[in-house]
């Protein structure tokens, strides 16, 4: 059931985001600032998320501490020397 919920947020997440617009706006309307500032903070960052591609959930879900990938599969180097 999580991953299905995830895979529907992930797949719709300009839908969430206009939804969260829309409810930022009635809040709005309601003169509700406190909730409405937090609406539409959350919907800014939605935005900002959805345009450039990020995961939600990874955030979250995610192990930054120990990453899995082609990247913890080399070993350390000192990298290319500056000329």
């Amino acid at each position: 059931m999580r991953a299905r919920v995830t895979r529907h947020i992930k797949g719709n997440l300009w839908l969430w985001t206009a939804g969260f617009a829309v409810a930022g706006a009635l809040t709005a309307l309601l003169r509700w600032r406190t909730a409405s500032a937090f609406i539409l903070m959350v919907t800014g960052i939605l935005m900002i998320m959805a345009d450039a591609h990020v995961d939600p959930f990874a955030i979250i879900t995610e192990d930054a501490l120990h990453p899995e990938g082609p990247e913890i599969d080399q070993p350390p180097g000192r990298g290319e020397p500056m000329t």
